[in-house]
């Protein structure tokens, strides 16, 4: 039997999280936030708001007028958000976006834990350390702009970007070039930068849309056979759970990582931001996976 909060259960005394968002009525958020409270028997409660961007300024003030302990921040509010806070720390700082605000005593604090929530996921999932590894990252929009500046600051080997577009692949490597070694390619099969990255790479990450539902079936946008025979690929789509691109690695025999790992992994260092308190992480990836079922 599901368990609803009721309103008798908040009081005074309770506190309140959240995440700004439009749409937000999608966020898998709540369930993994409010299961977390419930399972350390926490007095706190996240609740979705939808936001729109014209009146993003006048929310961010609200988590100081209402005392809310913080907000997580998705689409489209990531970038915008960062004009209305106070500090802003190294990693958000270096991605140029934000996905958590947390009130320190009215003092408004803007994090990332998009790239560190993948490599909380390739640790404790894949266990693999991002330290020293060579890294192939297929895409250079948000995702992967989050994920490569968290490889460049955990002290990976190398950071090469393959993307459609070369010049966004140039500004990514670009952006982290002077934290470690990085090179863009164009993702395009034949083009010689990209077949010497799939027979390097240590760690492969996929974060375009291809493979997405409902385009589930699109074949993978790189050739798995000439891929490192010992190289990990990870995939950040987690609907559907297993990729075209994943299939056809484990198909090969190479180690994957699915995508609903970042996500939730994400959603307990923010947790961990908010409370100051060891994120149930587990309880919150097995949230995240029954959701995700329910929702097919």
């Amino acid at each position: 039997m599901k368990r609803f909060m009721t309103v008798a259960e908040i009081t005074g005394k309770t506190k309140v999280a959240g995440v700004f968002g439009d749409p937000v009525e999608h966020s898998l958020s709540p369930p993994m936030h409010n299961a977390a409270y419930r399972h350390l028997g926490m007095d706190w409660i996240y609740v979705p708001f939808l936001v729109k961007p014209d009146r993003l300024g006048e929310a961010v003030r609200g988590v100081r007028a209402m005392g809310l302990a913080g907000v997580n921040v998705t689409v489209p509010h990531k970038v915008a958000v960062m004009a209305h806070l106070d500090e802003i720390d190294e990693e958000a700082r270096l991605i140029g976006a934000v996905n958590t605000v947390v009130n320190r005593d009215g003092r408004l604090i803007g994090y990332n834990t998009d790239g560190r929530g993948f490599l909380r996921s390739l640790q404790r999932q894949a266990g693999k350390d991002p330290k020293g590894a060579h890294v192939l990252v297929l895409g250079a929009g948000g995702a992967a702009l989050a994920i490569s500046c968290s490889f460049a600051l955990a002290g990976a080997g190398s950071v090469t970007i393959a993307n459609r577009t070369p010049e966004k692949a140039e500004a990514l490597a670009a952006r982290i070039g002077d934290r470690v070694p990085a090179r863009a390619v164009r993702l395009s099969q034949g083009d010689p930068g990209l077949e010497q990255a799939l027979a390097t790479a240590e760690v492969v990450v996929h974060t375009t849309t291809v493979g997405m539902y409902p385009h589930h079936d699109a074949p993978p946008v790189i050739p798995v056979e000439r891929l490192n025979p010992k190289a990990l690929v990870c995939d950040i789509v987690y609907r559907p759970r297993e990729t075209a691109l994943l299939r056809a690695a484990r198909a090969r025999g190479l180690a994957v990582l699915t995508g609903e790992g970042m996500l939730a992994y994400q959603g307990a260092i923010a947790f961990e931001l908010f409370t100051g308190r060891e994120a149930p992480e587990e309880l919150m990836l097995n949230t995240l996976r029954k959701r995700l079922a329910s929702d097919n």
